[in-house]
């Protein structure tokens, strides 16, 4: 079978008519696992991050920032693998990544007040913090809530 006559057929198993649709995502949740996919290529890459510069690299956890290239090498896959698998069960509109987005919903929050609250850095920018706050709880809990409300569209 060529290439012309596999995309029919590819087509046509996911019409409408054939009783099998590919879930509907959206530009939202593309967007996020797209997020998630750079998230999970910066954690499976902390360990070089941190060998670097020690000061701004390193796997943060419930506040913690987890100083030594070792730990960083476990840590940080092991993280990246959860954001990939969290990504693919987006991108694929699986029912249950829907527990998932509520635990990533209060672990974000949580472990920026912590670190914020343990570690004493000199303070950003007002436009940094808008910005930061933006992208990381639109990622979680805006995650979290388009999931609840579109719940019907998850397989």
């Amino acid at each position: 079978m060529n290439l012309g006559a596999r995309a029919v057929t590819v087509a046509r198993m996911a019409s409408p008519s054939s009783g099998v649709q590919a879930p509907s995502r959206g530009w939202f949740i593309t967007t996020i696992v797209v997020l998630f996919c750079l998230l999970a290529f910066s954690d499976f890459t902390k360990a070089i991050q941190y060998a670097r510069d020690p000061a701004v690299g390193g796997l943060v956890i419930l506040g913690h920032k987890f100083h030594g290239v070792a730990k960083n090498v476990v840590l940080g896959p092991l993280f990246g693998i959860f954001l990939l698998t969290y990504a693919w069960g987006l991108w694929k509109m699986r029912r249950w990544v829907a527990p998932i987005s509520v635990f990533y919903a209060f672990y974000v929050p949580v472990n920026m007040v912590l670190f914020w609250s343990l570690h004493q850095l000199p303070p950003p920018t007002a436009k940094f913090i808008v910005m930061y706050l933006f992208l990381s709880l639109t990622g979680s809990i805006g995650t979290a809530l388009y999931l609840a409300y579109h719940r019907d569209r998850l397989s």
